[in-house]
C-alpha cells in the first residue's frame, strides 16, 4: 500500500514497460503532479503513456496497467490513477483513432509533461487550437453531466455532504472550462481560479475561492450556504457561455448544452 503518488506513477510505469515490451516508447507525469497544485485527498494521478501502436490489444494493456497498479498500491492515490495514451504521432499532431489523448491533456503533455521513462520526442509538436480545446471540454462535460451530477447541481445542500473530491470537482470543472473558453489556455485549477476571481470577477467568486481552499483543507462548514447561493449560477454561466459559442459556429453540441442550460436555469 502506498499513499505517495510518485510511488503510484513508478508502479504504473513498471507495469507499462513490462506489458508493452518493445512497444513502450515513453511515460510522462501530467496534471497537477507535473505543473503543480497536487492535493492529496482530491487530485488525480495523471500518467501519459506513449506506445508504438494502437488497437484493441494496446487498450487492453492500458486497462491492465491501471488494474495491476491499483492492486499493488492499495487504496489511496492509486484509486485516482488516470492513464492517457497514444502514439508519438498523436502527441505531435493530435489524436487519431481510439487512443485516449484529449486535446487538453495533449497540451498539458506538450507544455508541462515530466518525463518518467523512455525518450522525449515532443520537440516540434503542434499544439491544439483554441477551438480544439473548447470542443474537447464541451464533449467531456456533456458526458460528465450525467443524471446524478445534474441532480447534485440542483441539490446543492445535499451536495455539501459529499466528499471533498466530489464537491470541489463539481465547482471547479465549470471554472476550468470557462477559463479555457475565454483565455485559450488549459491551465491548472489555481490558474482557472485566479482568472475567474481576479480577472473575470465572476458571480460565483465566493464559492470558487472557497472550493480552492477546500481542495487542501477539506469541505468547510460554510459549504452548504455557499453552494446554495452560487452553484446553480456557476453552472448556468458555463452553459450559457458555451451554448452561445457553439451556436455561433453552428456546432450540433449547442442543442445539448442548451438543454443543460434550461435545467440549471429552471
Amino acid at each position: 500500500m502506498s499513499t505517495d503518488p510518485e510511488d503510484v506513477l513508478a508502479e504504473a510505469v513498471r507495469w507499462a514497460r513490462r506489458l508493452f515490451g518493445r512497444g513502450f516508447e515513453a511515460a510522462f507525469a501530467i496534471g497537477s503532479l507535473a505543473h503543480g497544485g497536487y492535493a492529496p485527498e482530491v487530485s488525480d494521478v495523471d500518467l501519459a503513456l506513449v506506445v508504438r501502436s494502437a488497437g484493441p490489444l494496446a487498450r487492453a494493456r492500458v486497462r491492465a496497467v491501471r488494474a495491476l497498479t491499483r492492486r499493488r498500491c492499495g487504496p489511496g492515490p492509486a484509486d485516482r490513477l488516470s492513464v492517457f495514451w497514444g502514439r508519438w504521432r498523436d502527441v505531435q499532431h493530435g489524436a487519431a483513432g481510439r487512443v485516449r489523448l484529449p486535446a487538453v491533456d495533449r497540451l498539458d503533455l506538450i507544455e508541462h509533461g515530466r518525463l518518467l521513462a523512455g525518450s522525449d520526442r515532443r520537440a516540434g509538436a503542434v499544439a491544439p487550437t483554441h477551438a480544439d480545446l473548447v470542443l474537447d471540454g464541451v464533449r467531456f462535460a456533456l458526458r460528465w453531466y450525467d443524471e446524478a451530477r445534474v441532480a447534485g447541481v440542483l441539490d446543492p445542500v445535499g451536495l455539501a455532504g459529499s466528499d471533498a473530491r466530489t464537491v470541489t470537482k463539481t465547482v471547479l470543472f465549470p471554472v476550468r472550462f470557462l477559463a479555457t473558453l475565454q483565455t485559450g489556455s488549459a491551465g491548472a485549477n489555481a490558474d482557472a481560479v485566479d482568472w475567474y476571481v481576479g480577472t473575470h470577477r465572476g458571480p460565483a467568486s465566493p464559492l470558487v475561492t472557497a472550493a480552492a481552499r477546500w481542495r487542501e483543507q477539506g469541505v468547510g462548514p460554510d459549504a452548504g450556504a455557499l453552494l446554495a447561493e452560487h452553484l446553480g449560477v456557476l453552472h448556468l454561466e458555463w452553459a450559457a457561455a458555451h451554448r452561445a459559442w457553439l451556436a455561433a459556429r453552428g456546432d450540433p453540441e449547442a442543442a445539448e448544452v442548451a438543454r443543460l442550460e434550461g435545467a440549471f436555469g429552471s
